[in-house]
């Protein structure tokens, strides 16, 4: 059976003519139903973007090991496994900002591109609230016994991800807010996460070990609203590339390349170094050449790039973003028929 296909009427009266009762019957009909809204629910929690918080956190670990002294890649590789699911408990919290935000841009997200599921009507705004909460309480009170420092990072980033997404604060349609609190919530919270698991003290070695990687989350944040310009220009939003334009607003997440390459130079992280470097002649080939396919590269490969790199310095993540990516890809294809996510944007588009 397709469990991502209702069963028929005529499949339920079947069971009824068998012998079995009408509550039987509704049992047989519903219990697909219940397993499509638990993948909507998953799906809804964009596990996809998950990655990138799991990049930043290992950053944040790598980062505070190389304070320590310690070997960063081989005491990495060789970390228990309660680093990683710890990691994962607080990427909750991100998962519920992520159902927050797409409750609150229901109107946005309805004329941008992309395949919004609360937009389009295909789940329920109740299981939506449901599957935040859910989120947000398990991202609090699981490491509250144990790890009592990351419910307040969890915290931390459900308190971000509200003025991000609530009235009237809103700083996803800000000037220069929604990509400050984007690069907040990765480069500080996230990596402070990671860090906060090793041990490491947070002092000034923390805040100069997250520059970098500050400067490339702005880059990427500006970028990643610029395909959406037309959509938030007409829902009224202020981000950065409606308040500046598309071209302005790219040349100044260019600047913050150059700032993340140059910062990381001056921390000696090759790591984000070798990341930035590679994101210089995407940034440029959009400068020369403003495509469709050129806009979406700078962030979409130049965000692979970073987390490829994390998952050289952490072996973790690479089975965990393959199967977000296959759940997310199997899920579209069977409840949807459509292919998402991909890289590059459709052929139709210029």
């Amino acid at each position: 059976m397709d469990l991502f296909k209702p069963v028929s009427r005529g499949a339920v009266s079947a069971v009824v003519r068998n012998g079995y009762t009408h509550d039987n019957a509704k049992r047989v009909r519903m219990r697909p139903l219940f397993l499509v809204r638990c993948a909507d629910a998953v799906i809804l929690s964009r596990p996809l973007l998950w990655i990138p918080v799991w990049g930043f956190s290992i950053f944040g670990y790598v980062c505070g090991l190389r304070s320590l002294g310690r070997s960063s890649l081989g005491a990495a590789w060789t970390s228990p496994l309660s680093v990683p699911a710890w990691m994962f408990v607080f990427s909750f919290s991100v998962g519920a900002v992520y159902v927050y935000n797409q409750i609150a841009d229901k109107e946005v997200d309805a004329m941008n591109s992309g395949f919004p599921l609360l937009a389009r009507g295909n789940v329920p705004l109740r299981l939506a609230w449901i599957t935040a909460a859910c989120l947000a309480l398990a991202s609090v009170l699981i490491p509250l016994g144990k790890r009592p420092l990351l419910s307040v990072f969890s915290l931390l980033a459900l308190a971000v991800g509200f003025v991000y997404s609530a009235k009237p604060t809103h700083l996803s349609g800000r000037f220069i807010a929604d990509f400050l609190a984007n690069a907040v919530g990765y480069a500080l919270i996230a990596f402070g996460a990671g860090w906060y698991l090793t041990g490491a003290p947070f002092g000034i070695q923390f805040i100069l070990s997250s520059v970098p990687y500050f400067f490339l989350m702005c880059a990427g944040s500006i970028s990643s609203t610029l395909p959406d310009y037309e959509g938030d220009r007409k829902c009224g939003k202020k981000t950065t590339a409606v308040t500046l334009g598309v071209g302005p607003a790219h040349k100044i997440a260019s600047l913050f390349i150059a700032a993340g390459l140059l910062s990381s130079l001056l921390v000696r992280d090759w790591t984000a170094a070798a990341c930035a470097s590679v994101a210089v002649p995407l940034y440029c080939a959009f400068l020369f050449r403003n495509t469709a396919r050129t806009m979406e590269s700078t962030y979409k490969i130049g965000g692979m790039i970073l987390m490829l790199a994390a998952a050289v310095l952490y072996p973790y993540l690479a089975p965990a973003s393959l199967l977000s990516l296959l759940i997310t890809m199997v899920y579209f294809r069977m409840r949807f028929h459509v292919r998402y996510p991909s890289l590059v944007p459709d052929r139709s588009k210029p």
